[in-house]
C-alpha cells in the first residue's frame, strides 16, 4: 500500500508541475503576441481609410476628375456606406402628409445638388414632419430654420398673405433656398481647393455647423459616423424607390418649359383648376399609383399646360387631357399595358440606340400608356431621365409617369398634324387630340365607338370643371 501511495503521489506531483509549466508558457505567449495583434488592427484601420479615401471597385459610379478625394469620390465607398447621394427615384409614400409631396418636388428644383429625397430626409431629421414644431433658439416649422435664416430666405410661397416658418410650403421653399446657398459656398471652397470631401457631404456639414466651420476643418475627408451628414443620408432609403438619377433639375427642351417654374397662377377653388377632391371624383377607381401630387408636380414642369388662353380654354385642355388619359389607362386603373402578348412589338431595332432594356421592355406604361423605344428615348432626353435604359421608371415613379404623359401632350403630334396642346389652345378642338393620340385607328371611321367613349369622358370632365365642351363640331374626328 505504501508503494502504491508513493507512486500516486509522484504522478500527481508530475501532473501539477506540467500544468503549471503549460500555463506559464501560455501567458508568456499571449503577452508576446499583443504587439502583433495591435499591429494587425492598425493595419486594418489604415486599409479601411485608404479604401475610403481612394474609392473602390464596389461602386459603379462614374469617376469625377474634379474630385478632391481621388477617383470617383462622389460615388466612392464613402458615399455608398453613407446612404447614397439622394438621387434615386422619389418614393412619395415615404412622406407622411401627401400634401407636402408637390411642394417638396417643386422646392427641390432650386439647384442641381438638391433632390426631393435629400429634402425629405432633412425635414424628417429636423421635425419628423411636424409643421407646428417650435424648437430651440426660435426655430419653427418643418425645417427648423433659425429666425435669421428664414428672414433672409423665407417668402410667401403659399400665397397666404405672409411668409411664415409655420406654413409648410413657405418653410420647404426657404429650406431649399438656404440649402442651395450653402451648396454654392461649399462648391466655391472645392473650386479653391480649401476643403476636401464630396459636394453633398460638405453642404450638409455647412447646414449643421456653418460654412466657416467647414472651412476651418478642411472639409470631411473620412466618415464620421455620428455626424449630421451621415445621419441624414441614413434616411435616404426611406424616400428612394431606386432607379436612375431623377434629379428635378431638368434641361429646357423646345416646347417644354424650364424646370425653374415652381408655381402656376391659375384660378379656381384652392388656387388651382383641379382640386384633389375633384380629381378623386373623376377617377373613383384609380390605382393609388396615380397620385394627385404626381399630376400637379408634372403640371409645374409644364406650366403652359392648362395655363394658356382664357379660363375656359385652360379648363377644356385639362378636361381633354384627363379624358384621353381616362381612356388610355382604363380610368387610371392600369399602370402597364394589360395585353402582355403585345409587349414585344414596340422595339424599333432600326434605331442606332436599339432596345437596351430588352425587346419587350417598351410596352405601354403610365397615364397615356407611353410605348415604343423611340418614345421612351425622346421623352427621357426631354425630361433628363434615362427612360431608354430604365423604362420601368414610368411605372414606379408617379411624377415621372405623369411627366411622360404631359411631355407627349405638349410636344408630340403623334399620328396627327399638331400637338394635343395646340389642338385645344388653337381651336382645333377635342377631336384633334384623339387624332394625335390614335390617328386612323379611331378617326375617320376607324373605330367610332372608341371615339364616342373618349368624347363621353370629355363631356363628364368638362362638366366637373364647370366649363362647356366647346364647338360640337370639333369634338369628334
Amino acid at each position: 500500500m505504501s508503494k502504491l501511495a508513493a507512486a500516486r503521489a509522484a504522478h500527481q506531483t508530475a501532473t501539477n508541475r506540467f500544468g503549471a509549466t503549460q500555463i506559464t508558457w501560455l501567458i508568456i505567449s499571449m503577452v508576446g503576441m499583443l504587439p502583433l495583434a495591435a499591429m494587425a488592427a492598425l493595419a486594418l484601420i489604415v486599409l479601411v481609410v485608404i479604401i475610403l479615401l481612394s474609392g473602390s471597385q464596389m461602386t459603379s459610379y462614374s469617376p469625377d476628375p474634379d474630385s478632391t478625394l481621388g477617383p470617383g469620390a462622389g460615388g466612392s465607398v464613402l458615399t455608398e456606406l453613407a446612404g447614397g447621394d439622394g438621387r434615386g427615384g422619389f418614393k412619395e409614400s415615404g412622406v407622411p402628409d401627401a400634401d407636402l409631396v408637390a411642394p417638396i418636388r417643386a422646392a427641390a428644383r432650386e439647384c442641381d445638388l438638391l433632390t426631393p429625397v435629400i429634402l425629405a430626409a432633412q425635414i424628417e431629421y429636423a421635425s419628423d414632419f411636424d409643421a407646428d414644431k417650435e424648437g430651440q433658439d426660435g426655430r419653427k416649422g418643418l425645417s427648423q430654420l433659425t429666425p435669421d435664416v428664414f428672414e433672409r430666405y423665407g417668402k410667401d410661397d403659399d400665397d397666404s398673405g405672409e411668409a411664415s416658418a409655420l406654413d409648410p410650403e413657405d418653410s420647404i421653399h426657404a429650406h431649399a433656398r438656404w440649402f442651395c446657398h450653402l451648396a454654392e459656398e461649399t462648391q466655391r471652397m472645392l473650386d479653391e481647393k480649401t476643403v476636401v470631401g464630396d459636394h453633398l457631404t460638405l453642404t450638409l456639414m455647412a447646414w449643421d455647423q456653418g460654412t466657416e466651420a467647414v472651412k476651418a476643418l478642411g472639409g470631411m475627408p473620412v466618415i464620421v459616423l455620428d455626424s449630421y451628414p451621415l445621419r441624414v443620408r441614413g434616411l435616404f432609403a426611406r424616400y428612394t424607390i431606386g432607379g436612375t438619377d431623377t434629379s428635378t433639375a431638368l434641361p429646357t427642351p423646345t416646347a417644354s418649359p424650364g424646370a425653374g417654374a415652381k408655381k402656376r397662377v391659375v384660378t379656381g377653388d384652392e388656387g388651382t383648376l383641379l382640386t384633389g377632391s375633384t380629381f378623386d371624383t373623376m377617377f373613383p377607381d384609380r390605382n393609388t399609383f396615380y397620385t394627385y401630387a404626381g399630376l400637379t408636380d408634372a403640371m409645374a414642369t409644364f406650366p403652359d399646360f392648362a395655363g394658356t388662353g382664357d379660363e375656359a380654354t385652360r379648363k377644356r385642355e385639362l378636361a381633354a387631357f384627363l379624358a384621353n388619359v381616362d381612356h388610355e389607362s382604363g380610368g387610371l386603373v392600369h399602370v402597364e399595358e394589360i395585353d402582355r402578348a403585345a409587349w414585344g412589338t414596340y422595339c424599333d431595332g432600326g434605331q442606332p440606340y436599339g432596345c437596351p432594356a430588352g425587346r419587350s421592355a417598351y410596352h405601354g406604361r403610365g397615364p397615356i400608356q407611353l410605348s415604343w423605344n423611340t418614345n421612351y428615348k425622346a421623352a427621357g432626353d426631354a425630361l433628363g431621365l434615362d427612360l431608354l435604359g430604365n423604362p420601368d421608371l414610368v411605372a414606379t415613379d408617379p411624377a415621372v409617369a405623369w411627366r411622360t404623359a404631359l411631355w407627349f401632350w405638349m410636344t408630340q403630334s403623334g399620328a396627327g398634324t399638331t400637338t394635343p396642346h395646340a389642338a385645344i389652345t388653337g381651336g382645333g378642338g377635342f377631336g384633334e387630340t384623339i387624332r394625335s393620340i390614335n390617328g386612323a385607328l379611331e378617326c375617320g371611321g376607324g373605330n367610332a365607338a372608341l371615339v364616342r367613349a373618349r368624347v363621353d369622358a370629355y363631356r363628364r370632365f368638362t362638366a366637373a370643371l364647370g366649363v362647356d365642351p366647346g364647338d360640337e363640331g370639333t369634338l369628334t374626328c
